[in-house]
């Protein structure tokens, strides 16, 4: 088991008011829409020159062309603010590059944004590959991929990002069975827990899901994690909280596996156990891991369907959840392009958009998929878009 001590976190006693709210804020869809031609969409790149942007046509799921929006360092993942037009985008290099950007949304006359920096602050960490904004806006977390770290900010009143106020990282060195991919820890989210108490860092090195209690309280602003143990090699990497609150869907990046947590607070605590037999595989029946990795998963607003894709065999799933919180393949496809990087509905949950990052010399693309929300099926002839290797989709 991992070594850490309460000296490995960092906290500096600035009392910030950190009000409970629901995660609805955090979850809120243009807040700040560019006016003019229609709602804009932003690109997070691998290998681009930064976060590009593209027109958004709601009613016929199109992109228009994509033009860089923001100059950045491999921006792989964004994330925006709650209330202010501010965009932060992880910078997921090593070394002195590996940083959060804070950029302004201003709109420009023709319908769309362009991104004005506002400040650029170290993720404490190599490969920053997550950034998340709590619903009150005052707090950003960060998860450090190849530095197999976790980290705390505080967002000033204009949406920039002050130093960081809490910093968790090992003091021994840890890793999982899978000798070449579990090295070391390699933490790859930071997902906030309804009530805005707890963030939930998946650590893909350890096998094991960190959750962190947050907030003021005895001057840290990150405490001690629980470790949750997660199945030996199977390599946890993102979560997604059901509507309900009470079940958390964990998709294994290793060994291509999504599996149901029970959650719940007791007694002030955070209680998370693994659900008995609910383990299901990404890949068809008998298909060896090797290869493959999966990748995403995002639910349904109305909670009956959960939807992943998986690199490699490069496809999306489409799974029906039972009342028990249960998954049941009922549809997969093409994810239209070469390695699926990430997946997530447009703001009117009329379409699935698919960033596919692309390899072996192909540039990547970006694929829209028709949403049937009444039978959770997606349409299996996306409409496809050129773009320089997406990693990411934020509507702004």
């Amino acid at each position: 088991m991992a070594g850490y001590s309460r000296r490995q976190f960092v906290g500096r006693a600035v009392a910030l008011p950190f009000a409970l709210r629901g995660m609805a804020a955090a979850q809120a869809t243009g807040r700040f829409v560019a006016r003019g031609k229609g709602s804009c969409v932003l690109l997070g790149s691998d290998t681009g020159k930064g976060v590009y942007r593209a027109p958004w046509n709601a009613a016929t799921g199109t992109l228009g062309a994509v033009e860089l929006a923001g100059a950045a360092e491999r921006p792989s993942f964004l994330a925006k603010h709650p209330s202010l037009p501010v965009v932060y985008a992880v910078n997921g290099v090593s070394g002195d590059g590996a940083a959060i950007s804070s950029f302004q949304v201003n709109p420009t006359v023709d319908g769309l944004v362009e991104l004005q920096p506002l400040n650029k602050v170290g993720s404490q960490g190599n490969g920053p590959c997550y950034v998340s904004v709590d619903p009150t806006g005052e707090m950003a977390f960060v998860a450090n991929y190849g530095g197999g770290s976790f980290a705390a900010f505080r967002v000033t009143n204009v949406g920039a990002l002050a130093q960081a106020i809490g910093v968790f990282k090992y003091t021994q060195a840890t890793h999982g069975p899978v000798t070449d991919r579990q090295d070391a820890a390699h933490i790859h989210c930071a997902t906030i827990a309804p009530g805005n108490r707890y963030v939930l860092a998946c650590d893909l090195g350890d096998d094991v899901i960190l959750v962190f209690p947050v907030g003021p309280g005895e001057g840290d602003y990150v405490r001690v994690p629980i470790r949750v143990q997660a199945r030996a090699g199977s390599g946890p990497r993102h979560v997604a909280f059901h509507p309900n609150g009470r079940w958390v869907y964990c998709i294994h990046e290793i060994d291509c596996t999504i599996d149901v947590y029970d959650w719940s607070v007791e007694g002030g605590a955070p209680v998370m156990k693994l659900r008995e037999n609910s383990v299901v595989s990404t890949l068809d029946k008998g298909m060896s891991t090797k290869g493959q990795t999966a990748c995403e998963i995002v639910i349904s607003e109305d909670a009956r369907f959960l939807y992943s894709c998986t690199r490699g065999e490069d496809t999306i799933t489409v799974w029906r959840i039972d009342e028990s919180g249960y998954l049941t393949q009922m549809q997969k496809l093409s994810s239209g392009g070469k390695v699926p990087r990430y997946i997530a509905f447009d703001p009117a949950k009329k379409w699935l958009v698919c960033c596919n990052q692309g390899a072996h010399g192909d540039p990547g693309n970006v694929t829209v998929f028709s949403h049937d929300a009444a039978t959770g099926r997606l349409g299996v002839r996306p409409k496809t878009f050129a773009a320089t290797t997406p990693m990411f989709t934020l509507w702004v």
